[in-house]
């Protein structure tokens, strides 16, 4: 597409002269060129709308684990007794605030997202990096849903800032394994989607309000949740390392399609075989593929066409799907699934 080579070379000559990385510069230009005009700026979700899950008419079941998408890559996976939620991302700050302010957890979106997905208290927030994507609202909903905080240093540094006590903090490092309740959670340590920004660790404890810059990633992580009901592979950043889930089985995978668009073909089929054929999972759940700009009170939107290209990505991950016999479905906001229907 003609008009996406010609933004991405202006957003890259902003890259270099150190200003914004490249998926953020992309994104500001999308945003500020075409604000407003969705049709244009975003691909169609008719093929998202084709590809979603319906709720279950006949409710769930009590002996099982029920699995709520909340955006980006937060989820929330509970069995009645024990809840555990991925990164608790929910105050999607505008473009605006992103550009020249900063940026801090929004209590009134968190809460709008508490109540649409029945939000209890949890065991763990599990934070896969320091983004702020992921990490900004997470100390947050650990200290109002008595949770405690796992992820990096950089985690921590977030978690500190925003009050949690130290007992209420796990740093963890790849091969770690955490219980709770009947849950057991492995970590492993995986690389981010190529060519991330802020890519180092925070070395000083982070008080919002806070700039985007400074919400550097530190370590990435992949969670392997088991549980006697099934297990659960949620894998938040489009890349791979080659034979790190040779050894695991899982129902289902969270496969991050973030940037995935912008790599080529083999990149694609590598990811795909070394995250989803290597975990042998039957089911794939796509998260982060939406744009982060708009809040949740708003339908998911995939990420503009200036940014990635969803509809490439998404194409060649349907490809491999079928060629495969595996089921890709996306998860409608905040509903809640039985472990059963990605079975």
């Amino acid at each position: 597409m003609r008009k996406f080579t010609i933004i991405k070379a202006c957003a890259t000559s902003l890259r270099s002269f150190g200003l914004v990385s490249l998926s953020f510069a992309l994104t500001i230009l999308t945003n500020v060129g075409l604000l407003g005009c969705d049709r244009l700026t975003h691909p169609s979700v008719e093929k998202v709308m084709l590809h979603t899950m319906k709720a279950t008419v006949d409710g769930l079941n009590k002996e099982s684990l029920h699995i709520r998408y909340f955006g980006a890559t937060t989820i929330q996976i509970d069995d009645g007794n024990t809840a555990l939620m991925i990164d608790g991302f929910f105050s999607r700050p505008g473009l605006a605030q992103m550009l020249f302010g900063k940026i801090s957890p929004d209590i009134d979106r968190i809460n709008y997202a508490f109540a649409k997905g029945s939000v209890g208290n949890l065991a763990a927030v599990l934070v896969a990096h320091s983004h702020y994507d992921h990490a900004m609202d997470s100390a947050f909903v650990a200290v109002r849903k008595s949770a405690v905080l796992v992820g990096s240093k950089s985690t921590a540094k977030i978690g500190r800032g925003q009050g949690l006590p130290d007992d209420r903090i796990i740093e963890v490092n790849h091969g770690d394994k955490l219980r709770y309740g009947d849950f057991i959670v492995e970590i492993f340590e995986s690389p981010h989607s190529p060519d991330p920004w802020f890519s180092e660790d925070i070395n000083q404890t982070l008080q919002p309000p806070a700039r985007v810059g400074e919400y550097r990633a530190g370590k990435n992580f992949s969670f392997l949740i088991r549980h006697r009901w099934g297990t659960v592979l949620i894998h938040p950043s489009a890349n791979f390392s080659p034979n790190l889930f040779e050894n695991i089985k899982a129902d289902v995978v969270f496969l991050s399609l973030g940037m995935l668009g912008s790599q080529s073909e083999c990149f694609a089929e590598e990811y795909w075989r070394s995250v989803v054929l290597a975990s042998k999972a039957r089911f794939v759940v796509p998260i982060h593929w939406d744009d982060l700009l708009r809040p949740l009170d708003e339908p998911l939107l995939p990420m503009p066409y200036l940014v990635d290209d969803f509809t490439g990505g998404y194409k060649t991950l349907l490809r491999m799907a079928e060629r495969d016999r595996i089921s890709v479905q996306f998860m409608p906001l905040f509903q809640p699934f039985d472990i059963k229907a990605f079975q």
